[in-house]
């Protein structure tokens, strides 16, 4: 039986103007001059240092760009474009309202697909879809896809790379200056990068706080080597986004200092290799 579920996880911001395409482009990591109305991008936008205030999905539809990004993480966003669009000839509002998105394991005939991987896609739609299943099964494969996502406690906390958006196209490293983009060249050509984000699954339901620290054993006691970005609980299963240093050795990740509950690292659907 097919599935499709709403997502009230997203909001969407809308730049309109003669001068949005030139200024989203000086604020996000991904070519914004790349978008057509027959594709999409994933980006993310960073602060003067670097670090994030959103991961999110871009596309053009008619004249405006539309930013499809995790509530918190749009908030956040929003206010920073606005603070820098006064100079520009370009409107940004929050256009939620006008939007339905839904998640679905195949292209629907129906508003604007991205099909993030195989048999697992968003969905954004002027008009109401009819839906069907359970949007825990989706958010369960969205983590274990190891695709970020940001809210309140992670935002400001960590660059690109971090999160792996270099091994998901979230980053052009051959386009111009844009915010953060020092560092995050930094962390790229001169191999900066300490950390990154690692999918791990324990086989029974734990709620975390997104934030929260998780542990390793090292020299006999347990200390914290990580924090959890995201996470999803399906059919008796946790999956959970984390970012540990990227050298980390398989072994158990602990979720607190008291007991032995304990992750398993899973291996990522992508490779973190460098282009």
């Amino acid at each position: 039986m097919s599935m499709t579920v709403s997502l009230t996880q997203y909001s969407v911001i809308k730049l309109s103007g003669v001068d949005a395409t030139s200024f989203l482009q000086g604020q996000v990591s991904c070519d914004v001059t790349k978008l057509t109305d027959a594709n999409w991008l994933a980006g993310s936008h960073c602060n003067a240092k670097g670090k994030m205030w959103s991961t999110f999905i871009a596309k053009k539809i008619d004249d405006a760009l539309y930013l499809i990004a995790t509530k918190d993480s749009a908030a956040a966003s929003l206010a920073e474009l606005n603070k820098y669009g006064v100079f520009a000839k370009a409107d940004i509002v929050d256009d939620t309202a006008n939007w339905h998105v839904y998640g679905s394991d195949h292209v629907n005939a129906q508003g604007f697909n991205f099909e993030l991987a195989p048999g697992h896609v968003l969905i954004l739609s002027k008009d109401e879809i009819e839906t069907s299943g359970d949007a825990a099964q989706w958010w369960h494969q969205e983590v274990l896809s190891g695709r970020a996502h940001l809210y309140a406690k992670t935002i400001g906390e960590y660059v690109p790379q971090m999160l792996n958006l270099q091994a998901l196209d979230y980053i052009s490293f051959n386009k111009g200056c844009y915010m953060g983009q020092e560092t995050v060249a930094r962390m790229r050509y001169l191999g900066k990068n300490k950390r990154a984000l690692f999918v791990a699954s324990i086989d029974q339901p734990v709620e975390f706080e997104i934030g929260q620290d998780v542990y390793v054993a090292l020299n006999g006691n347990r200390r914290a080597q990580g924090k959890v970005i995201n996470f999803s609980n399906y059919q008796g299963e946790t999956a959970v986004q984390l970012v540990l240093p990227k050298d980390i050795e398989q072994q158990p990740i602990y979720i607190n200092q008291d007991d032995d509950t304990a992750l398993s690292l899973l291996e990522l659907p992508y490779s973190l290799a460098e282009n």
